[in-house]
């Protein structure tokens, strides 16, 4: 089918596309640099850094994208896991999308969220956050091997939080993924918010630490 379109429409999509990327930022320039510091000297140079840890460096690349750079072993162990977990069709609704990435692992190109706090989480799923943590771990304890340990009690709305979806799927996701550790569910920092569909959505933004990486990189 041929489609035509004017003068007009053309700038516009070129416009759109030449913006996806900041002005200075050239991913395809920045795909063919071969060392780490290199990396880190060309984002420092050309983006804005938002936060660093012991594995990963993490830059904003604009208002919808976030740049997650591996430091370590660590850092493409954890960028390996979140983009396998992205392509997860039963978990793309739950996690902040991976856009684009190295085939290495050495850096991935995900969803910009923004800051999640106990109020927002409350007006987006209903629930609060406290409960909501004391639900994740009573949820994990009762897939345990009974009579080995102390069990978190429920809390009152446990049986409520099933019939929401986010939490749901968070429940569904701790008892079919043996590889996915969940300890950091429990970690407001874990979470962020984007629009879906135009509605405030949380998502997970940090998924990397499967069991394996906290086993093999974290546990001494």
């Amino acid at each position: 089918m041929r489609i035509i379109i004017t003068e007009q429409q053309y700038n516009l999509i070129k416009k759109d596309i030449e913006e996806e990327y900041p002005v200075t930022w050239n991913v395809e320039e920045f795909k063919n640099l071969k060392s780490f510091n290199q990396r880190v000297q060309y984002c420092e140079t050309n983006l804005t850094r938002i936060a660093s840890g012991s594995s990963r460096i993490a830059y904003k690349i604009d208002d919808t994208k976030v740049l997650k750079l591996a430091k370590n072993k660590k850092g493409l162990a954890q960028n390996e896991a979140e983009i396998e977990y992205s392509q997860d069709y039963m978990m793309d609704d739950i996690v902040a999308e991976v856009f684009n990435y190295d085939e290495n692992n050495l850096w991935l190109e995900m969803e910009l969220a923004r800051k999640l706090t106990p109020s927002l989480f409350f007006k987006v799923v209903g629930f609060t956050f406290n409960d909501y943590v004391d639900a994740i771990r009573h949820h994990e304890d009762t897939l345990k091997p009974k009579g080995t340990y102390f069990k978190t009690p429920a809390p009152d709305n446990y049986d409520e939080m099933w019939e929401n979806d986010f939490i749901s799927r968070i429940f569904d996701m701790i008892g079919s993924y043996d590889n996915f550790a969940s300890g950091d569910l429990v970690r407001l920092s874990t979470y962020g918010v984007v629009k879906r569909d135009g509605e405030d959505t949380i998502v997970l933004i940090d998924y990397g630490l499967s069991t394996d990486v906290l086993n093999t990189y974290y546990k001494k």
